[in-house]
């Protein structure tokens, strides 16, 4: 029993010379690589709980502090990488709305460049009609072949009407043993039937045609008891320029017959002049009608 006591004895010493051995062994290894210090300084955190006091336990325990701060110091760069990695996410979302910024650009571009090339051709064939239709003949301020004949036209409504003796005609009476009548209140005076008839004619034609066809009575004008008119269909006429200077120009209208009187076209010159801004008749009305 005393021999067994002794062993057990010394089989516990010798156990605990290699322990603390061992714990004495540890820095030397542990020291260059930092990683593994954890790994390591847990036994020899242990081992002084076990033995009593070595004192090479105390020059194994001594590193064991100076390593535990390196542990967080390597957590501090694993936690900045993580955030490294954390934004690094965060810049494919960023190109990835670029594409998205380039498309609605290319879409909203072929949109007006589909409209616009419409857009103005719509107003250039409209609006040469419509200059067409808003200018008045009598206040024609461009004179061509195609202008000339609605002024013409305007130039014989304005002639058919004043020989017609206006609208209503007035009292008939006689005058030389002739009758005559007088005309209606809206051109009964030689200076409104002018003043009617130069919106078309020029002044000088104007005087011309009424100091021809009507007389003064009384302070008014008066004519013939007679209507006057031709079967010309001037509304038909085409008109090619003669001459042609700033302010004077001549023109060949060509006035076709109704078809059905089977005569040949009649062949008229009239005369234009500028007045102003516009351009007027300066032949006489019954030259031309």
């Amino acid at each position: 029993m005393k021999l067994n006591t002794k062993l057990s004895t010394l089989c516990i010493a010798a156990t605990l010379m290699s322990v603390a051995q061992a714990a004495a062994a540890a820095p030397a290894v542990t020291a260059p690589a930092e990683a593994t210090q954890p790994s390591v300084a847990s036994p020899a955190a242990s081992a002084p709980a076990q033995v009593p006091a070595p004192a090479a336990s105390a020059s194994a325990t001594t590193p064991a502090p100076a390593q535990a701060p390196s542990a967080p110091a390597s957590s501090t760069p694993a936690a900045t990488a993580g955030s490294a990695k954390a934004a690094t996410p965060v810049a494919p979302s960023a190109p990835a709305q670029r594409p998205s910024t380039p498309v609605a650009p290319a879409a909203a571009p072929t949109v007006p460049s589909t409209v616009k090339p419409s857009k103005p051709q719509q107003p250039s064939t409209a609006a040469p009609a419509a200059a067409a239709t808003n200018v008045k003949p009598t206040q024609l301020d461009k004179l061509n072949h195609e202008s000339a004949v609605p002024l013409v036209l305007e130039a014989q409504s304005r002639y058919q009407y004043a020989i017609s003796g206006g609208s209503p005609v007035g009292k008939s009476f006689q005058l030389n043993g002739k009758s005559y009548r007088y005309l209606s209140e809206d051109i009964g005076t030689k200076t409104k039937l002018v003043s009617y008839l130069t919106q078309a004619y020029t002044k000088q034609a104007s005087e011309q045609f009424v100091g021809k066809f009507f007389v003064e009575v009384n302070g008014r004008l008066a004519q013939l008891n007679a209507d006057g008119g031709n079967l010309l269909e001037f509304n038909r006429a085409t008109a090619k320029m003669v001459t042609m200077t700033p302010v004077k120009r001549s023109y060949l209208l060509t006035v076709p017959y109704p078809a059905e009187t089977k005569q040949a076209n009649e062949k008229i010159t009239v005369n234009f002049e500028k007045v102003g801004s516009y351009w007027k008749i300066s032949s006489a009305p019954h030259v031309i009608f």
